[in-house]
């Protein structure tokens, strides 16, 4: 008997983490470049060679934003039933007809499959447009794991890619909202480090601004740089202001 079933929210959240963790090591490229350039503004080759160097760390946050789609889409699937994951039963452990064997153990469908198969049992089907940026990230994906000529990425396009796939497969919940509640359940609170929470996202969301085209800050994060911009009195409140003014 198959044992230790996921549920579609177990999906949902793994996948989310993924896409989080991205997130974090795209920021951190972010914050560590503009700190160094500060400290260091005379050194002009310096930030060339900074991309480059830090080309792993962005390849990895796009394979995790790959693997963070996948887990999305087989909680879609996993809600109509999680046993459509699972591949030919040719292939499946001989022992599960005898004993329990866990879900873990199955060769799941292959990722390059998940899409039809969504689109086949779940009535929200994607769309052509999600169809073409899914099999781009995976493509992009399989070069950097298997290819000696791969993408080169910058955080801008890392960014925008978190935030391409959050609005289609994570759409409950605007992304500016959900770094919030990331961040509220983030690993440093179970020490009651809870007081530079809304400094930091608010922090980060200014550095996603300066990566994005104005189209994009109004589609992914709700802001229009148009538009003339005020202090949120909500957000003023619950800033740390004890160490940072702005």
């Amino acid at each position: 008997m198959i044992i230790d079933v996921p549920t579609s929210a177990e999906f949902y959240t793994a996948g989310l983490n993924q896409l989080y963790l991205a997130w974090e090591i795209a920021m951190r490229t972010v914050r560590e470049f503009d700190g160094a350039m500060e400290a260091s503004p005379e050194e002009a080759d310096a930030p060339a060679e900074y991309w480059h160097r830090v080309q792993p760390a962005l390849a990895n946050a796009y394979a995790l934003i790959q693997q963070g789609m996948e887990l999305a889409l087989k909680g879609r699937i996993a809600a109509v039933s999680p046993y459509l994951l699972l591949g030919d039963p040719g292939d499946w452990p001989k022992k599960a007809a005898t004993e329990d064997v866990s879900f873990g153990e199955f060769k799941t469908i292959d990722a390059a499959e998940l899409l039809k198969v969504h689109n086949s049992l779940v009535t929200a089907a994607l769309d052509d447009n999600f169809k073409g940026f899914w099999e781009q990230v995976r493509r992009d994906r399989n070069r950097i794991m298997h290819s000696t000529s791969r993408p080169v990425f910058d955080a801008a396009a890392v960014i925008r890619t978190i935030l391409a796939a959050a609005e289609v497969l994570y759409s409950d919940m605007t992304w500016p909202q959900r770094l919030l509640d990331m961040a509220a359940d983030g690993k440093f609170t179970v020490f009651s480090f809870v007081d530079d929470l809304q400094n930091n996202v608010m922090r980060e969301i200014d550095d996603a601004r300066t990566l994005l085209d104005p189209a994009e800050i109004k589609r992914f994060l709700g802001l229009d740089s148009r538009q003339r911009s005020y202090v949120c009195p909500v957000c003023y409140h619950q800033a740390n202001r004890d160490w940072q003014d702005e």
